[in-house]
């Protein structure tokens, strides 16, 4: 062969590492541009999600003390103030601010307090704690609103809100609306900031109030972390933790809404990074190699098992179960091996059909010479010989037709008993119920069991429940220490004699279906509202699935 006439042949292993490493390029290079932007990206996200959680705290905090301020006003138009019936207005202010941790002061132009509903009417009472804003609202006609402060009377620290009062007859120049500090937390339960946030609420003079502080960070931590005001997220960094904050002050009420969170990762450097990402990318590329060199052996493993399931077709001889997880090489295996496999089993299954057509006429041929000799003893004439042995034959057929319908010989035990009393019960259904959970039964059991259920259905519409109009006969069956046990009874039908002193003939074919045949056992009892007759089958007979 010369030169000019070879052919470049590439090992598929060569391909598949060459394709892979050009599919995973891009992606590398796609990588390092998403590392160059990720700060700026993470930055804005964390900003975004700082203004909304801050927006939350801060409306909730604007609804507080505008709540606040409502109640002031309703309780200052009460009339209780200007004509000095202070103990009504004790009262009122109790019962309208139970349960809210929010209480009642009023304060006289010396700044002395006149009632408080922390303490019943009448008790004497300090000074103001906060007497600046108490001065301020008085002197200036607005609403005051205070810092945090130590209360006389709550003896814990509270906040309040100063209204006054704009009268030169009335005692009281000023009401006050005062509560604890350290309840105010439960006024944000349903506007927390998003997951990861923490809030935190500062006075106006920026000292920590209330909020979310876990264990190890100080409240002065957090007062330095909210005290930056403007937009956009701030930062500090505190050891190896870098926190960031976004704050909100109210204009109206001078408190601060801020939301905080930290980061571990404030030590990472941009070089770090690319350090990080160049390990990242030699191990993807070694990873990559292996992957297809490991892949492009086991195609070509796979082809060669194909080409030697092709030879031994060629060869007229066993063909090998040969599996790949090629999609593609696994259908060129499955269609050298289809049309063998497909030869063999079509052999064999001819040789089961055989056999069991074999089998099953010589049990058709024992079923019916044993109809034609216990139909014949029990005859009187030619006739009744005649019709007795058609009628049982076409209940054997019946048996026959309803197993030939299921693929795998097996019949469900409520459709089998249906089809065998279709022609006794199919003009008036209501007359039969079935009962029972559903259980299979094989061939042999269904032929012996289908002539019982005929004879018991014949003796009922001559003798029993269907030969009355109201007569009905119920079938209920269950499963009893791993056999099967069927109960027929019947109701409505003639009053049944006394058991009768000889055995009939279809008491004799019923015995000999289901003891003789099946090892089964038949009880009969004739009570007043007729026969109950109940069937026994082993765990062998029934071929329960």
């Amino acid at each position: 062969m010369t030169t000019s006439s070879r052919r470049l042949r590439i090992p598929v292993t060569v391909l598949i590492v060459a394709l892979i490493l050009a599919l995973a390029a891009p992606s590398l290079g796609f990588s390092a541009l998403l590392l160059l932007q990720s700060d700026n990206i993470n930055h804005r996200q964390m900003a975004n999600r700082a203004a909304q959680g801050v927006d939350l705290i801060g409306d909730r905090l604007d609804r507080e003390f505008r709540n606040l301020s409502t109640n002031l006003a309703l309780l200052a138009s009460s009339g209780w103030i200007e004509s000095e019936e202070y103990d009504r207005l004790h009262a009122r202010a109790t019962e309208a601010l139970a349960g809210t941790d929010t209480y009642l002061l009023a304060f006289d132009a010396d700044i002395n307090q006149v009632l408080n509903t922390r303490v019943p009417y009448g008790t004497p009472l300090p000074t103001a704690g906060d007497p600046e804003s108490v001065r301020h609202a008085i002197e200036t006609g607005n609403l005051a609103v205070s810092n945090v402060y130590m209360g006389h009377v709550a003896k814990e620290p509270v906040f309040s809100l100063t209204m006054p009062i704009i009268s030169n007859e009335a005692r009281v120049r000023a009401i006050m609306l005062t509560r604890n500090a350290a309840t105010l937390g439960q006024i944000f339960k349903d506007d927390l900031p998003p997951q990861g946030w923490r809030y935190a609420i500062l006075d106006g003079a920026g000292a920590f109030v209330v909020g979310d502080r876990p264990p190890g960070v100080s409240a002065d931590l957090i007062t330095r972390l909210c005290s930056s005001d403007g937009p956009g997220l701030h930062q500090i960094t505190r050891g190896k933790l870098r926190y960031s904050a976004a704050t909100e002050t109210l204009p109206q009420w001078g408190w601060r809404a801020c939301v905080w969170t930290s980061s571990d990762q404030a030590g990472a450097r941009l070089s770090q990074r690319w350090r990080a990402f160049m390990i990242v990318v030699l191990v993807v590329v070694s990873v990559t190699v292996l992957a297809g060199i490991a892949l492009g052996q086991m195609l070509a493993g796979a082809i060669r098992r194909a080409a030697t399931v092709g030879r031994a077709l060629d060869g007229d001889g066993d063909v090998p179960e040969r599996h790949s997880i090629v999609r593609e090489v696994d259908d060129v295996l499955g269609s050298l091996t289809r049309q063998a496999r497909r030869r063999k089993a079509y052999e064999d299954e001819l040789k089961l059909i055989q056999r069991e057509t074999s089998h099953r006429a010589k049990n058709q041929l024992q079923i019916g010479a044993s109809l034609v000799r216990l139909s014949a003893r029990s005859a009187t004439s030619v006739e009744q010989l005649r019709d007795d042995i058609s009628a049982r034959l076409s209940a054997l057929g019946r048996s026959l037709e309803t197993m030939s319908e299921s693929p795998s010989g097996e019949v469900a035990l409520s459709a089998f008993i249906t089809a065998q009393l279709a022609p006794f019960a199919s003009d008036q259904p209501d007359r039969l119920k079935l009962d029972g959970e559903e259980a299979f039964i094989t061939p042999a059991t269904a032929q012996s069991l289908g002539l019982s259920l005929h004879e018991l259905a014949t003796n009922a519409a001559k003798y029993g429940a269907w030969s009355a109009p109201g007569g009905r006969v119920s079938i209920a069956w269950s499963r009893v220490d791993g056999g099967l046990r069927i109960v027929w009874t019947e109701t409505g039908g003639p009053t049944p004699q006394a058991a009768p002193k000889r055995t009939g003939f279809g008491s004799s074919l019923i015995e000999t279906m289901i003891e003789r045949n099946l090892g089964g056992s038949v009880e009969r009892a004739y009570q007043p509202t007729g026969l109950v007759c109940t069937i026994t089958l082993p765990a062998a007979a029934r071929g329960l699935l």
